[in-house]
């Protein structure tokens, strides 16, 4: 049974679905439940080619990626590169095919970390570039090709400055206490 939407939040979804994942992923306790769409009505929302990628099943330039048991979402016509809903990630193929596997796995791996530490930008950064460094699939260079990639940005309110970003995960990605 596919639940309902409430006016409001059918509005919010209507005028703009991305600002309302920003908002939501963002501080998840002040959105109820019945506010929070599964990946199947965001997928029937959203309409195109988005489709559910169950958890586990990911692969990423023939990498699996996991996420514990959150499922992603692919939509080609997300605005960005990805995003975090409570309960599920969200990628977008078309835009994730530009960058180079360093930096696709961390996209994944930062909107995981938003997953299990919360919508604090930074500390999803440094969830990305720790686990990438335990898993063995970023070294140094990788951490430069995704600095290299955020290194642009100038910040906006959810994000610092990409430097300042580069800054933050090298020091993570250099913790000695990363196993």
């Amino acid at each position: 049974m596919t639940r309902v939407f409430r006016p409001a939040l059918q509005g919010l979804l209507n005028a703009s679905f991305g600002l309302f994942l920003a908002t939501i992923a963002l501080a998840p306790t002040t959105a109820s439940a019945d506010d929070i769409p599964t990946p199947d009505e965001y997928v029937e929302h959203v309409g195109g080619d988005a489709h559910v990628v169950a958890p586990g099943e990911l692969k990423l330039d023939g990498r699996q990626q996991i996420c514990g048991r959150r499922p992603t979402v692919i939509d080609s016509q997300l605005d960005d590169y990805g995003a975090a809903y409570p309960g599920f990630l969200i990628l977008n193929p078309r835009l994730l095919n530009k960058v180079s596997t360093p930096v696709k796995l961390w996209i994944f791996a930062h909107e995981c970390g938003h997953q299990f530490r919360g919508p604090d930008e930074e500390t999803a950064d440094c969830f990305a570039v720790q686990r990438g460094r335990r898993q063995g699939w970023l070294d140094e260079n990788g951490l430069e090709e995704v600095c290299a990639f955020i290194s642009p940005s100038k910040g906006d309110s959810m994000h610092f400055a990409g430097s300042h970003r580069c800054e933050y995960m090298r020091k993570c990605f250099a913790d000695p206490a990363i196993r």
